[in-house]
């Protein structure tokens, strides 16, 4: 027979195992854990709308989010636009904390706001040691460490990171080159090392949730596990280290001291991460391919309704023609759509002309226009006669060379 004290151990086991199963099958039964959300924005007006527009799409109880948000060196919008949101959306979570420290466009040791230096990495280090020991000392379940320049486009993203039950987890972000999210190695002074393991993760030749040497951008820790204790963004906490001042090398430093291994996910297509760049244009220039290329197999970039006003239209022109034509056949209204969006994104001037649809052409049309059919015509290629389809490929450009001759377009 069990003692009382072995009933009441095993009874306590098994309340733990129904509740997690509980929570993991049905969250209406349990609260979600709390999550502190630690944002630290310079000089990203461009794309902080966007940023905050998936934010605010998370499938997470708003409820159960606390946001710290840090900034300053700017010379864009970037207060303006951290003001607004919290203005019009504070309400909706926990907590919004903004804090926006007067301070020159530049650092002391800074030529150029993509540089780097001393003085900022030291910065960046003690705002992201000071998150973390907020979120700490708030009692917080987890910290997710989020940049701007991560956007979570699936709405699950902080559940599936959450219901990973990992110390250090983040969602492998897509970019438009082999740019990504994590490393699968580092050498001893803390460099990214090339492995045989990037690339299948990478390119989802292998799904599920790995163990790497590092993650950075958008970064889950579970508080609620002890070894977190140990992590760090601080060289100065490491004993022995002898790294670079960075503040994500010293952090997968403390996590291989204190034993924690970093995991990453590409279990869904998380969002997207916008790759480093040598200056404001060309980051400017990287997120303008990444609009245009998601409308590729899906809609257009998410923007926070609040933010609407801070997106601002490109500078219509016709590069340098007299005029820019869009052809399009009226059928594929969402291919007319498309077309529309990433011209205006471009910032092309254009003239949107009605191609003359193959399907519609009849006996009556090919009459009136005077098309005739060269005798015993034959594709070279296939060895057929020409199709209703290129008739109304070539009538279409005989329509805008004849709009260019009426209009007398040099270029």
């Amino acid at each position: 027979m069990k003692s009382p004290l072995v009933r009441l151990i095993i009874f306590h086991s098994c309340s733990l195992l129904l509740a997690t199963r509980a929570w993991a099958s049905d969250d209406e039964k349990l609260e979600l854990p709390t999550v502190f959300i630690a944002v630290i924005a310079r000089n990203k007006a461009h794309v902080l709308p966007h940023f905050f527009g998936y934010l605010e799409q998370q499938n997470y109880p708003k409820s159960r989010i606390s946001l710290w948000i840090y900034t300053d060196h700017n010379s864009d919008d970037t207060e303006d636009i951290l003001e607004a949101w919290a203005e019009a959306k504070s309400d909706d979570y926990h907590n919004v904390n903004l804090t926006r420290e007067e301070s020159d466009a530049f650092y002391a040791d800074e030529n150029g706001v993509q540089k780097w230096t001393a003085e900022r990495y030291w910065h960046v280090i003690r705002l992201r040691e000071e998150a973390l020991n907020l979120a700490r000392s708030l009692w917080a379940d987890f910290i997710l460490f989020l940049d701007c320049d991560a956007l979570l486009t699936s709405p699950k993203t902080i559940l599936d990171l959450v219901r990973a039950n990992k110390t250090v987890v983040a969602p492998m972000l897509d970019s438009r080159s082999a740019y990504s999210n994590f490393w699968c190695g580092m050498t001893e002074k803390g460099y990214y090392l090339r492995t045989d393991d990037y690339m299948p993760i990478l390119e989802r030749e292998r799904v599920g949730i790995f163990s790497v040497i590092m993650v950075h951008s958008a970064t889950l820790v579970n508080l609620n596990h002890a070894d977190s204790r140990k992590l760090t963004f601080d060289p100065a906490r490491l004993e022995g280290y002898s790294g670079p001042q960075d503040d994500i090398i010293t952090f997968a430093y403390s996590a291989k001291f204190a034993g924690v291994e970093m995991f990453v996910t590409n279990q869904d297509h998380y969002g997207h991460i916008l790759a480093s760049t040598e200056s404001p244009a060309h980051e400017i220039q990287e997120l303008l391919n990444l609009k245009l290329e998601v409308t590729v197999d899906g809609e257009p970039l998410h923007v926070s309704p609040a933010l609407v006003s801070f997106v601002k239209p490109a500078i219509k022109d016709t590069l340098g023609f007299d005029q820019v034509y869009l052809i399009n056949l009226e059928r594929r209204q969402q291919r007319r759509e498309r077309m529309e969006y990433c011209f205006q994104e471009l910032g092309v001037a254009f003239k949107a002309t009605r191609a003359v649809d193959g399907k519609s052409l009849n006996e009556s049309y090919i009459a009136e226009h005077g098309i005739q059919m060269l005798p015993e015509y034959a594709d070279p290629y296939h060895n057929r006669p020409i199709t209703a389809g290129e008739i109304g490929c070539f009538m279409s450009h005989y329509n805008i060379w004849k709009d260019m001759v009426d209009n007398q377009h040099r270029t």
